[in-house]
């Protein structure tokens, strides 16, 4: 290797030393380029500088507003996204997908899937040309059953006689993955009809003892308040709390900060309380219903 001669120390100028320091800079702080995947894109930012936080060698190479598409993208070694180019790529955000059948394709944000490939190393290149036709660069590729753009016989080759083939067997393979899906679905939802059915069963059985406890416990002259445990059962059954939807006076019932406070209650208790409660009058009869229920029986009385 061929080094540049030493200038001696007596010769050695405030510009001589400046450069110097320049060169060694440029080899020891190198920027490291990213380039954006977008194809036609020449953006760049140095990664180098960006992760340091420090500003760039140049204004132009700036990582600002840059973001990164992982791994797990078409792209093996993941990619970058300009500022420029982030809503266009975002709105086509590629998924590899492998089908059943062992081929490659790509699952792309818009809708668009192409034609399975065997290597999954064209999924990227053939993004790339459907990110071009969108923004227009390229013109709309024709449809693959066209009858007009396909190749006469003369013209065919062992190749291309086989991604016919291959064209084949993948709709077949479609067509049987497609019974499989329809046959999961319904066997899906009648587990989901059985399932429904028997919640159903069990909330209005578990809503019919919620109602015979409420109603036995609600017409009992105990005084359900003097015990700890008497207040706890009434405060997840019944609710010290007014429960009706309307506005509260003076003349609902006690609520129960009062009958905590008259325990000892913490807050945490009394909260825990307030939570079951609600849960339970979700399930079953409430304030509420008990009001609807005593309305309707008046209106049926008057009438």
């Amino acid at each position: 290797m061929i080094r540049e001669e030493r200038v001696p120390l007596d010769k050695l100028t405030p510009e001589d030393l400046e450069a110097l320091y320049a060169r060694i800079d440029s080899h020891t702080n190198a920027p490291v380029l990213r380039n954006c995947l977008v194809p036609g894109c020449l953006k760049q930012y140095d990664a180098i500088s960006c992760m340091a936080g420090d500003p760039p060698p140049r204004p132009e190479w700036s990582g600002a507003g840059w973001r990164t598409l992982g791994c797990g993208s078409i792209f093996p070694a993941g990619g970058h996204i300009c500022p420029e180019h982030l809503e266009l790529v975002t709105a086509h955000l590629p998924r590899r997908l492998q089908l059943p059948n062992g081929r490659w394709t790509v699952d792309c944000a818009c809708g668009w899937t192409p034609v399975p490939q065997r290597w999954h190393g064209l999924l990227s290149r053939m993004w790339e040309q459907h990110l071009l036709t969108v923004t227009g660069v390229l013109p709309e590729a024709p449809p693959v059953t066209d009858p007009e753009h396909r190749v006469p016989l003369e013209d065919h080759t062992v190749d291309t006689l086989s991604e016919l083939y291959d064209r084949l067997w993948d709709a077949e393979s479609y067509a049987a993955e497609a019974l499989d899906v329809g046959r999961a679905t319904f066997l899906f939802c009648d587990a989901q009809r059985t399932l429904l059915t028997e919640q159903q069963t069990l909330s209005a059985a578990a809503h019919r003892a919620l109602w015979s406890l409420r109603f036995n416990m609600g017409t009992n002259s105990r005084d359900w308040a003097r015990e700890p445990t008497d207040a706890w059962l009434y405060a997840l059954l019944i609710g010290w709390d007014c429960e009706q939807q309307h506005e509260h006076g003076n003349d609902c019932k006690g609520s129960l900060d009062e009958v905590a406070q008259a325990h000892g209650w913490s807050q945490q208790r009394t909260d825990l309380a307030r939570k079951h409660r609600a849960t339970l009058a979700k399930a079953g009869p409430n304030g509420e219903t008990d009001a609807a229920a005593a309305r309707a029986a008046m209106a049926d009385k008057e009438a």
